[in-house]
């Protein structure tokens, strides 16, 4: 059941805040433009009408998870401030001696009453209020990513290693103290050195430690000594990972036991360690209308179908154009977006011939689609052709395979310059080669070049969400808690924006990260 919440009917009423509250301040017109209502429909199913002790209010609770990021606050701080700050009570719909719930209750209500999924719809009930508006129309949108730095500290692999036992042997004591005194197992001392270790720096002990309490401890649990609780299996298979992640060609290695799920980011220079927050942008009103997080080793274009099947399915609507940077160049993308009737606008990456950069590359010849030729630099067309498939670890190509002859290539004048060959160049034509011929051309155009120029104003939202929305370092670990993170960021963002585009004055507030969008 829910406990019914005041209407600010103190005995001064609405009178100081009338007073005290400019009319310009950014929590009034954020009243004044969104409404949160629907909230109350949203979670319905998360609350007994008749049983239970009475919950704090939805509504009120939501406002109060949206003063965080509007603000900068933390739970604690949050709270503290709504018992003392007259704009947060009027936010809030209190009364000037309500009493505001303890912090811990904020916390259970964003982790376990709502949820990524609730905390999802709610993002879609705001981007519906901008489609009723006029905000958001589907005809140019934008997509791009940034990086989330994770809540934790970054440690060398001795250092992860040697974390990840101390985890195994503390759950090992804490449920059978025995079983840890008949293995011999030693306390693990963790110290501030390890975390900045180098590799060669007491590395393979380490491991040859771990390997061993994972033997001992696998032994104890099939004799049926230990049981395999959640938080024993954790850890063990943390400290699994940990050990097999020393290759140094592994792509998918662990960071931290503390976080998990976050994984080392690299976007052109920039590296990191966390996750990514993957956005679809309104090119005019900078709304956002698709939101996904994901461990920050992700590569972008894979997101591309995703984002845009979250907001058809959201919203029913699939944009006219597209705009995104070079990470969005692969060919499964650009067939989805010709399948979808959306005209990109990507910047395609610059081909090049790994034999040497000064020799032709795929670029340099002429693949005739209809007649099913190639022709060569020097105007000579294959002999030969014929389908293809080639499979790696990471992806499964599709296309075709042009062979130049040996007697054409032998007595080419330009041969210095190709990888011929003892029996003549051959050239792997990709499927999707047409579509990237297709978006050279429109690169080419001076609406594609102004398409491309315009994709730059999401940088704008980039930098509003990371510096005034706390978008940048993760409030939370673990990848669910982290998507909560970023939903509410990008939600917050767009209610700044809502605010600037829907009401002409200007909008005043305390100095605290209060810049609008």
């Amino acid at each position: 059941m829910l406990r019914p919440r005041s209407q600010q009917s103190s005995f001064y009423g609405s009178y100081l805040y009338d007073r005290i509250i400019p009319e310009d301040h950014l929590l009034r017109k954020v009243n004044q433009v969104v409404d949160f209502s629907f909230i109350h429909d949203t979670v319905r199913d998360c609350y007994s009408p008749d049983f239970g002790r009475p919950a704090e209010d939805p509504e009120f609770m939501l406002r109060l998870c949206l003063l965080q990021y509007l603000y900068g606050d933390s739970d604690r701080k949050v709270v503290e401030n709504a018992r003392v700050n007259m704009a947060y009570k009027y936010f809030l719909g209190l009364a000037i001696d309500d009493e505001v719930p303890d912090n811990t209750t904020l916390s259970l209500f964003r982790a376990q009453r709502l949820g990524e999924q609730k905390f999802r719809e709610v993002f879609q009930g705001i981007v519906n209020q901008c489609i009723d508006k006029g905000l958001v129309t589907g005809q140019r949108q934008i997509i791009d990513s940034t990086h989330i730095v994770a809540d934790m500290a970054i440690n060398s692999l001795t250092g992860l290693i040697k974390m990840c036992r101390y985890n195994v042997v503390r759950s090992v004591k804490k449920q059978n103290p025995k079983a840890a005194g008949r293995l011999e197992l030693e306390e693990v001392t963790f110290v501030q050195n390890d975390k900045y270790a180098r590799k060669e720096d007491n590395l393979q002990d380490q491991i040859d430690r771990a390997t061993s309490l994972l033997d001992s401890v696998t032994e104890e649990l099939g004799q049926g000594r230990l049981k395999a609780s959640p938080d024993l299996v954790k850890d063990l298979e943390l400290l699994e990972k940990a050990v097999a992640d020393r290759d140094d060609n592994s792509t998918d290695r662990l960071v931290s036991p503390t976080d998990p799920d976050a994984r080392m980011g690299r976007k052109e220079s920039k590296r990191w360690t966390g996750y990514k927050g993957h956005f679809i942008v309104e090119e005019d009103s900078e709304i956002i209308t698709a939101v996904e997080t994901t461990p920050g080793n992700v590569n972008d274009g894979s997101e591309l179908k995703g984002l845009l099947r979250q907001q058809e399915q959201a919203f029913s609507f699939t944009p006219e154009e597209l705009s995104g940077d070079r990470a969005y160049d692969a060919g499964a993308n650009l067939e989805y977006l010709d399948f979808k009737k959306i005209t990109g606008t990507i910047p395609l990456t610059r081909k090049v011939n790994h034999y040497g950069g000064e020799l032709f590359s795929i670029d340099d010849f002429t693949y005739a689609a209809e007649k099913d030729t190639l022709t060569c630099p020097a105007g000579c067309i294959a002999v030969r052709s014929a389908r293809a498939v080639f499979h790696s670890e990471k992806q499964k190509k599709k296309g075709r395979v042009f062979n130049f002859g040996a007697k054409q290539c032998s007595v080419c004048e330009l041969k210095g310059k190709c990888n011929v060959g003892n029996k003549g160049r051959s050239v792997y034509i990709s499927y999707y080669h047409p579509l990237y011929q297709q978006m050279k051309e429109r690169l080419n155009t001076e609406e594609g070049q102004a398409s491309n120029k315009r994709r730059m104003r999401i940088e704008h939202k980039l930098a509003d969400l990371a510096r005034y929305c706390g978008m940048r370092r993760s409030r939370y670990r673990g990848l669910v808690r982290t998507r909560i993170h970023t939903l509410l960021a990008a939600i917050t963002s767009n209610i700044k924006r809502m605010v600037k585009l829907l009401c002409a004055d200007s909008v005043t507030g305390p100095p605290i990260k209060s810049a609008a969008c």
